[in-house]
């Protein structure tokens, strides 16, 4: 098998398991997701998180910049973001 063709398929297995872990992630985290959804202001800090800044997504939630960095530490804590430098990220 060429390098090529085993680079391939280690991507292909690469994201299986990305694909899985993120199906068992959900799964243990439904009810968390579930209980955010409920909240308009808060399902939309978390639809829009790393792809708006919190002045941003202040000023379209009505929520204060202070609450969305709890809500982001919260959620990092619980597995649903992950800080890369000094912006989160969702992870699902």
């Amino acid at each position: 098998m060429s390098d090529k063709a085993q680079n391939v398929d280690e991507l292909k297995s690469l994201k299986r398991i990305e694909d899985l872990l993120t199906v068992l992630a959900r799964a243990a985290l439904a009810d968390r997701i579930d209980e955010i959804m409920n909240d308009k202001s808060h399902r939309v800090v978390l639809e829009l998180t790393g792809k708006m800044t919190v002045r941003q997504l202040a000023e379209k939630t009505g929520l204060s910049p202070m609450t969305i960095s709890r809500l982001w530490q919260k959620w990092e804590e619980i597995g649903l973001l992950a800080k890369d430098g000094k912006q989160y990220r969702r992870v699902l």
